[in-house]
C-alpha cells in the first residue's frame, strides 16, 4: 500500500503488514517503509495484439461442399455427364464459414473488436481447372432442370475415367479477411488462414444408341 509523500522523484512510503501463520485471516505486524520507486504505471496496451489474441480465438469453419451432381460421399451411385452444368455452393453457409463472425474484448480499458469475412471462394474440380466465386453459390433442386448455375458452376469436358477411383477430387478452399479497430481509433488488418474442404465427383459421357 503506497502513500504520497511529495513529488515523485522524491518517492514513495509504503505500509507493510504481516499475515499471522496460524491464523491467516489476521494481520500481524506492520510498519512502513521509503522506497525512490512508485508503483508504476501499467505498460501500455498493444490493441494489435489484443486483436491478434481475438482473432485465435475465433472459431472458423470449413465449408460443406454442396456439388450437383451429388459427391460420392452423399451417394456413391452419383455421376455427372461431361458437357452438362455443374453447380457448387456452399451447403452450411453461417457466421464461422462464411461470416461475418465478429468478437471484441476489453484490456485496459481499450475496447477492440475483430470482425472477419471470406472474401472468396475458389474451387478446384480435379481437372486442372477452377472457378473464383464471390458468393455462396445457389444450391440445386431438381426442379431447376439442366441449366447453368447462375452463380457459381462449372462444365467438365473429360471423363474422370483416368483419375484415382475414376472421380474428381473437389476441393473448395475459403479465404478469409479480418479488420480490427479499437476504441482509441486505432484499426488494421490481420490475416487469416485459408480453409478447404474436399469432395469427389465421378464425371461420365453420354451414351448414344443408333436404330438402324
Amino acid at each position: 500500500m503506497g502513500y504520497w509523500a511529495g513529488p515523485a522523484d522524491e518517492g514513495w512510503m509504503y505500509e507493510w503488514r504481516k499475515l499471522n501463520n496460524w491464523q491467516p485471516t489476521y494481520w500481524g505486524d506492520r510498519g512502513y517503509v521509503w522506497l525512490a520507486d512508485g508503483p508504476g504505471e501499467p505498460p501500455p496496451v498493444d490493441p494489435e495484439e489484443v486483436a491478434e489474441t481475438i482473432l485465435d480465438g475465433m472459431d472458423f469453419e470449413p465449408v460443406e461442399i454442396g456439388l450437383a451432381p451429388k459427391p460420392l460421399e452423399q451417394n456413391p451411385e452419383s455421376i455427372g455427364v461431361v458437357g452438362a452444368p455443374v453447380w457448387m455452393w456452399v451447403a452450411n453457409e453461417g457466421p464461422t464459414t462464411w461470416g461475418p463472425l465478429e468478437e471484441s474484448a476489453t484490456v485496459g480499458g481499450i475496447t477492440v473488436t475483430v470482425t472477419a469475412s471470406v472474401d472468396d471462394i475458389v474451387w478446384d474440380m480435379g481437372d486442372g481447372g477452377s472457378r473464383t466465386c464471390k458468393t455462396p453459390g445457389q444450391e440445386y433442386h431438381e426442379s431447376f432442370g439442366v441449366r447453368d448455375s447462375p452463380t457459381c458452376g462449372y462444365l467438365y469436358e473429360h471423363t474422370s475415367r483416368d483419375q484415382p477411383d475414376t472421380a474428381y477430387a473437389v476441393s473448395a478452399t475459403t479465404n478469409w479477411s479480418a479488420e480490427w479497430s479499437a476504441s482509441t481509433g486505432a484499426s488494421g488488418e490481420l490475416d487469416v488462414e485459408p480453409l478447404t474442404s474436399t469432395v469427389h465427383a465421378r464425371i461420365g459421357e453420354r451414351q448414344a444408341i443408333e436404330v438402324g
